[in-house]
């Protein structure tokens, strides 16, 4: 009787320890996935910034239940490179389809209010285009709370608020001029519904091309944050025209 009870112990510990070794394993495996997507330099120290409310993408997209996605089907998935970086090692390369509506959308993990920046704050990030002049459209989106799950959008177009180069450029970008009114596409009904945008439940950013605005979509984007304050604006007034249902 006691033989089997040290045997029946003894294949316990002989079972734990492989099972030990192949978690190990497979959390090595787990955690060097990316190794052969790119090199890893060293990176730049981030300058600290007091006046960044919330980061929407700098090294990766955020962690703790952020999250991309991009439409259509076809569209290749956005990914970070270390091909090309304006702040630290790594930008995320938006590649879309210039032949349809098309769009790459970073989402935070939870949600942000927005609603104490509305009148100084700003989106800013910078960006550069593969070609220089890409036609695009910024868009802030929230998480759907006012619309049943359909998350509103608000959109400003690229070209009214400067030229995409193939440098980097930085655009600094009014909350305020994104207006109050959302929208999303009814795909049951094929039409747009307006309601308003829910600044108190901000869920992240989204680059997008209307069809055939552009013969081709490629862009670098980098250090994607909501701040405080910004750069005075310089675009035209009273923009957008549209920002009351």
């Amino acid at each position: 009787m006691r033989k089997n009870v040290f045997a029946f112990f003894g294949r316990c510990a002989i079972c734990s320890l492989l099972f030990v070794s192949v978690s190990f394993a497979s959390f090595d495996e787990y955690r060097d996935r990316d190794a052969s997507r790119f090199v890893m330099k060293q990176p730049k120290p981030f300058r600290p910034d007091k006046d960044v409310v919330t980061v929407v993408m700098r090294e990766s997209i955020p962690r703790g239940g952020g999250y991309t996605y991009q439409y259509p089907r076809e569209n290749p998935e956005p990914l970070m490179t270390d091909k090309y970086a304006k702040e630290g090692a790594l930008s995320m390369q938006i590649e879309l389809v210039a032949s349809d509506y098309s769009g790459v959308a970073i989402c935070i993990a939870g949600s942000v209010d927005l609603t104490p920046y509305l009148e100084d704050g700003v989106l800013e990030f910078w960006i550069k285009g593969d070609q220089g002049g890409e036609n695009a459209l910024f868009v802030l989106v929230d998480d759907g709370v006012k619309s049943n799950g359909e998350s509103l959008q608000v959109k400003l177009r690229s070209k009214s608020l400067g030229e995409i180069t193939k440098d980097w450029k930085l655009f600094s970008i009014p909350l305020k001029l994104f207006g109050n009114t959302g929208v999303y596409w009814d795909v049951k009904n094929q039409k747009e519904v307006l309601l308003p945008f829910a600044w108190t439940n901000f869920k992240g950013f989204r680059l997008e091309v209307r069809k055939d605005e552009n013969t081709a979509f490629k862009v670098w984007i980098d250090d994607v944050v909501i701040k405080k304050h910004g750069q005075p604006y310089q675009g035209p007034a009273n923009y957008p025209f549209r920002n009351e249902i």
